[in-house]
């Protein structure tokens, strides 16, 4: 739904840009709050798919990400017309004032790689955040590039985000089989049911690592389920079948 609304801001975006200096002429006060507009808008709809997918750096983070990235290319945008203003009144100034655009960049580039390592979470063998973590370092990219004054490459790097983020999450999900380890404990009302819960694992692709026998009737069960299947899948099919009584997820604390 947000994707619709993204594009419609997009052309609006398009309508304003054109209707302002072009890329080149200094800048002035509405090229700036265009340009602080849109960082926050993309920004924000990156940081609002973080946030509905409840991780760790969500809508706030991304649009100050962006807003930050956009502020200190502007800055750099500044101080270069500036030097460019003082060596055409004295052409004496060209030997000894020189801009380094790349700079400021640089810095804002490797303090965002910083700012994502603290969205990096490491528990239980799995890592997980680092998704979020590119999409803050992604995001500061687009942030410089619209603070630069390239929007077409700052507006489409932004869309192509998002798509990463949303479609290309689906087709991961459903046609790259990536597992993870899970340890459920199942009470069998028969023997019968270990041949079943054998089939099962089969139908749905899940891997079994290791079963230990806990009684005649409980049995721990460890998995290594793709991810495309949940946790509450795997339950509420195992307690359909009749011959099982009972099964639970077990988790380990470290």
């Amino acid at each position: 739904m947000y994707i619709t609304s993204f594009y419609t801001i997009n052309i609006i975006l398009f309508i304003i840009i054109f209707l302002t200096k072009e890329v080149g002429e200094e800048m002035n006060i509405s090229q700036v709050i265009i340009r602080i507009i849109l960082s926050i808008i993309i920004g924000g709809l990156v940081g609002y798919n973080r946030e509905y997918k409840n991780r760790p750096a969500g809508f706030r983070t991304h649009m100050l990400v962006c807003l930050g990235a956009t502020i200190a290319a502007l800055i750099q945008v500044q101080v270069g017309y500036f030097v460019l203003e003082e060596i055409a009144k004295n052409q004496a100034m060209s030997s000894i004032l020189h801009v380094d655009v790349g700079r400021v960049i640089c810095q804002v580039i490797s303090g965002v790689g910083f700012l994502g390592a603290g969205a990096i979470i490491q528990t239980k063998g799995t890592v997980k955040g680092l998704t979020t973590a590119a999409s803050m370092w992604a995001v500061a990219g687009v942030g410089i590039a619209i603070g630069m004054g390239f929007y077409v490459i700052s507006i489409l790097s932004g869309v192509s985000i998002l798509i990463v983020l949303i479609s290309l999450k689906k087709f991961e999900d459903r046609f790259i089989i990536n597992t993870r380890n899970l340890s459920i404990e199942i009470r069998c009302k028969d023997l019968k049911a270990l041949n079943e819960i054998n089939d099962f694992f089969e139908e749905y692709q899940i891997k079994i690592s290791n079963i230990e026998s806990i009684s005649e009737e409980v049995y721990q069960y460890k998995i290594e389920a793709p991810q495309f299947v949940t946790i509450n899948e795997i339950i509420s099919g195992l307690i359909a079948n009749e011959n099982i009584s009972r099964v639970k997820e077990i988790n380990y604390s470290c």
